[in-house]
């Protein structure tokens, strides 16, 4: 046994933590699976680099999982972690491109060995990560109850609570050069998604923006629930340009702009069924003319939900059952 731990002491396999906060779980990511959105690998290694050096109580600590996943598949099994992210996208005001992780809490397997599925909670960009673990650690060292377990203290403060912690994570008026390149990675990042070599179920980019559409909606009943209608608008109006950007992905048409975007899709299925009777360009543009109200969010909420029904259904011949809208 000693020669093995010597062995495997030299390759850096015999620190302690097996298991525990600091023991992330990753999938490949955009290192070898096409599929992936953003690099998973890399950014396991700086959160664990964070807890480390910065909690280094939590090595020892088995009760709280972090899971991480390069797309919306659960690879990584983001969705059963206390704390899961998974890859994304997320543009600033010109429209460039930052990769980005969705934060999910309150998943994992419970005292009585019931499992249950993390929450999405936001949407912020990859750079923001270890800030975003810190809040989230610091949170619960300062508020949690002795021997509480996560997914309990989850439950017990509510979702908004983690919202709103991590709501500043996702202003994009201060972002630097570094914010624009992925995580290993020294170039701006550029969204190349292909078929994949996950182990969870294959998923093509138009679905997967999909996902991502379906994302957005979620961040507007959110910003409803908070009384947040501008917030709201803005995700439903997101949601709308991404869900025509899948499909003018089918046709092999890559749009450049949100504007383009509106335009090429007007063109391309000006004469299907997607086409709403008034045309794509006011249907999504309504928001230049509405006040956002609460009336107003909801009614264009539920527009853009049947609006992305109706894709789906376009593009597989069936709803996708994997899709909640």
């Amino acid at each position: 046994m000693r020669s093995l731990f010597v062995a495997l002491n030299k390759l850096g396999l015999a620190e302690p933590g097996f298991d525990s906060v600091a023991d992330i779980t990753a999938c490949p990511g955009t290192e070898s699976c096409n599929l992936a959105i953003s690099d998973s690998s890399n950014i396991s290694l700086q959160l664990e680099k964070v807890i480390r050096e910065e909690y280094p109580d939590l090595i020892y600590n088995k009760n709280l999982k972090i899971k991480i996943s390069g797309c919306p598949n659960s690879c990584g099994q983001h969705g059963l972690a206390g704390i899961g992210l998974h890859g994304s996208t997320i543009k600033d005001k010109q429209g460039k491109v930052l990769p980005a992780l969705v934060v999910l809490l309150g998943g994992g397997r419970l005292k009585d060995g019931a499992g249950i599925i993390a929450d999405k909670i936001i949407k912020i960009p990859s750079k923001r990560g270890p800030n975003a673990l810190r809040l989230l650690l610091n949170d619960f060292e300062s508020n949690g109850q002795e021997g509480e377990y996560y997914h309990d203290y989850f439950l017990r403060v509510g979702r908004t609570h983690f919202y709103n912690l991590l709501k500043p994570l996702t202003d994009l008026s201060s972002v630097t050069p570094a914010d624009y390149c992925d995580w290993g990675d020294e170039h701006d990042f550029a969204l190349q998604t292909a078929t994949g070599e996950c182990a969870g179920v294959i998923i093509d980019l138009v679905t997967t923006l999909f996902y991502e559409s379906e994302e957005k909606l979620n961040s507007a009943t959110q910003a409803i629930q908070m009384q947040q209608y501008a917030d709201s608008v803005y995700h439903s109006y997101s949601a709308a340009v991404n869900t025509a950007k899948a499909l003018l992905l089918v046709k092999d048409i890559r749009p450049s702009s949100q504007i383009q975007v509106i335009q090429d899709f007007e063109k391309e299925y000006g004469d299907s069924s997607l086409q709403a009777a008034k045309g794509f360009k006011e249907f999504v543009l309504q928001i230049n003319k509405q006040e956002p109200t609460a009336e107003f969010a909801l009614t264009y909420l539920e527009e853009v939900k049947e609006f992305l029904k109706a894709s789906i259904t376009y593009h597989l011949g069936e709803p996708a059952k994997s899709l909640s809208v």
